[in-house]
């Protein structure tokens, strides 16, 4: 049996940038630095792991904010109220987003196209409006705020954050190169010859959508842990959206794609910031100026898919340049 090399597969700019990402966190003495690239990594979790699902399986989920926030929520209210330490409130809270994500793939099962995004909207809007209902637990607009972070230093929650989503992305790879992956791509395209086939689709699309619950809600954990606090944005649809938008950017079906898009975008969201007056208009133009020249993605475009594809035009403009 061939042995599968994950980490053949981990792209040489992303190695590169998590290892700057670290090295920064080791050698730099500059707080306001780390909090950027943790933001960065918290976001690139947030749109591989909506990726997940939403890249092999061409389904569109606009509610991925709910396992996001959710899990947020979850991790807070267990430290506040059990005093438990983000080593163990982490971990349940993403568990607790793996059940939920499993929930809302059952109930979603049989609905394809704009009406299986229009089930994830309405879900994330129960959602949202639940902050505020429950307020009481939640602390409603204000949120919940004074949350224990990861370590007292903030260079090493930055390494905590890198470490998750590394291995998140390490085991992402191997699911997507799984039976699991496969059978979703195959839905993709014919999902009744698939399961003439003799496979059952609905187990594996719930088992994805919980995965990918799970690693979402490992997201928003990390999230609430590093800024110390959560509210409802974590649940809203401007997230989800944005979530959509940067997996889309970064290539759907190749969760480092999205991972990498999204970690660079956000940190030229943040940098754009000197331009504040007209930060939205510029970074709203540039996704839509890469969406139209890459739609299929950057992770998907034919020089990254491809590696000879460089050599290749190598090889014809040196030839042209021979020709008489």
């Amino acid at each position: 049996m061939r042995r599968c090399n994950l980490l053949r597969h981990v792209p040489p700019l992303g190695a590169l940038l998590v290892l700057a990402a670290a090295a920064a966190a080791l050698l730099i003495d500059a707080p306001y630095v780390h909090e950027l690239l943790i933001l960065a990594v918290v976001y690139a979790q947030f749109a591989a792991s909506w990726d997940l699902l939403c890249g092999p399986s061409g389904l569109d989920n606009f509610g991925h904010a709910v396992f996001i926030g959710g899990a947020g929520y979850g991790s807070a209210l267990l430290g506040r109220h059990l005093g438990l330490d983000p080593l163990l409130s982490v971990p349940l809270a993403a568990a607790a987003a793996a059940v939920l994500g499993a929930l809302v793939g059952i109930l979603t099962l049989r609905l394809r196209g704009p009406y299986f995004s229009l089930a994830t909207i309405t879900v994330a809007a129960v959602g949202y409006k639940l902050s505020f209902i429950l307020s009481r637990f939640t602390g409603g607009e204000e949120g919940l705020s004074g949350l224990r972070p990861f370590t007292r230093n903030v260079g090493t929650d930055l390494l905590v954050c890198l470490a998750l989503l590394s291995l998140s992305c390490l085991g992402m790879q191997a699911f997507m190169r799984s039976r699991c992956g496969l059978v979703l791509r195959a839905t993709r395209h014919n999902e009744d010859a698939v399961m003439a086939s003799g496979y059952d689709t609905a187990a594996y699309k719930i088992l994805a959508f919980s995965v990918s619950g799970m690693l979402a809600g490992l997201g928003g954990a990390m999230y609430g842990h590093t800024q110390m606090q959560v509210n409802p944005d974590l649940l809203s649809g401007g997230l989800s959206v944005m979530v959509v938008l940067l997996a889309t950017v970064g290539g759907r079906g190749r969760p480092l794609g999205p991972a990498l898009a999204a970690a660079l975008l956000i940190l030229l969201s943040e940098g754009l910031r000197v331009f504040e007056q007209y930060r939205a208009v510029i970074f709203t133009g540039l996704l839509i100026l890469l969406v139209y020249l890459h739609p299929e993605g950057l992770a998907n475009s034919p020089w990254v898919r491809r590696p000879r594809y460089w050599r290749r035009r190598g090889v014809v403009q040196r030839a042209g340049e021979g020709a008489p």
